[in-house]
């Protein structure tokens, strides 16, 4: 009869406990939670800053995805994008145009005109023209554009003049680069880093983790030694976005312990104050859904803590963009 009683007492005094015990999203602190339990940031505000619009139907067409592209070639705009991101808690929005041409900023910022919700637009203006500051004193007039992606059908030469004096003129202005290296491993690092040397004053935001391809696999001592060295540079962050599509697995595994490897890799390098969040949304869709991807960076972030949780997921890219986030 004690002893019956002694169990009752123990259960009661253990579900007391646990009905006490305060979870966190992001603690480090507690070994109950695993990944696959993380689920959502909770964060004061939760900016993605990397998505693209656009709408095959436009009789004009649109240069980015190719026609044969299934999954992504077909509209992809604010109404869906607002409904799968739902479920996340996601608070904000940063596009990056994915058009090379310089119409289809204004064609972005009047589809999202008076939805708080997209806060700003990365867009696109040609770095070897000499008409590039011209046409970004016209496009900076709205407030929402705060920054340009170099993105180009032909490979650009950053070590140009012309490029170097239209990057000078962007960092003048206070606007940012995107700057996208995907697939170019050590030589894609090496470009960011001589170009961030010889504009110190501009903000170079590196997109999609440097653009590595991740293999699940510790890469070669020459890149990370090219990353260290990039790091040195105050004026770059990495944009810890489009893990899916950086793999060469396809398609590309939801657990983080896949890209452990390459993500240690750069917060030891580039610190809590200068990774941001990006989903690299549709393109998502071909290897999971929204939730899934916020659930994976998730999965890695809280196990830093809720500060470096903070700080990736808004406070970086409000420093980085100049969003006025507080």
């Amino acid at each position: 009869m004690n002893r019956n009683r002694f169990q009752i007492l123990a259960a009661i005094l253990l579900l007391t406990t646990l009905a006490h015990t305060n979870w966190c999203w992001c603690d480090d602190e507690d070994p109950k939670v695993k990944s696959d339990d993380i689920g959502f940031p909770k964060v004061k505000h939760m900016i993605d800053t990397h998505i693209h619009l656009y709408d095959s139907r436009r009789p004009e067409g649109i240069p980015w995805p190719p026609e044969n592209d299934t999954v992504l070639y077909k509209p992809h705009l604010p109404a869906e994008f607002k409904q799968v991101s739902k479920e996340s808690g996601l608070t904000g929005v940063v596009i990056v145009e994915a058009s090379n041409r310089l119409a289809d900023n204004k064609w972005v910022l009047d589809l999202v005109e008076g939805d708080d919700f997209f806060v700003a637009l990365v867009g696109n203006i040609d770095p070897t023209k000499d008409s590039f500051e011209d046409e970004l004193n016209v496009l900076k007039k709205d407030k929402r554009f705060v920054g340009v992606r170099a993105r180009n059908p032909k490979p650009i030469d950053y070590a140009n003049a012309t490029v170097l004096k239209n990057f000078e003129s962007l960092a003048k202005a206070g606007l940012s680069l995107d700057f996208l290296c995907n697939g170019q491993g050590l030589k894609g690092v090496q470009e960011v880093d001589a170009l961030a040397r010889a504009v110190p004053g501009l903000r170079i935001v590196v997109d999609h983790v440097l653009g590595y391809n991740i293999d699940g696999k510790r890469p070669g001592k020459d890149w990370i030694e090219a990353v260290e060295r990039l790091a040195q540079n105050k004026n770059v962050y990495c944009k810890i976005s489009g893990l899916y599509q950086r793999c060469v697995q396809q398609p590309a595994p939801s657990n983080k312990e896949h890209y452990l490897e390459v993500l240690d890799i750069l917060y030891k390098n580039f610190g809590q104050k200068r990774v941001i969040f990006g989903s690299n949304w549709p393109c998502t869709k071909k290897s999971g859904n929204y939730s899934s991807y916020v659930r994976l960076v998730n999965a890695y972030f809280a196990s830093k803590g809720q500060e470096a949780c903070e700080d990736y997921f808004w406070r970086n890219a409000s420093t980085a963009y100049r969003l006025g986030l507080k």
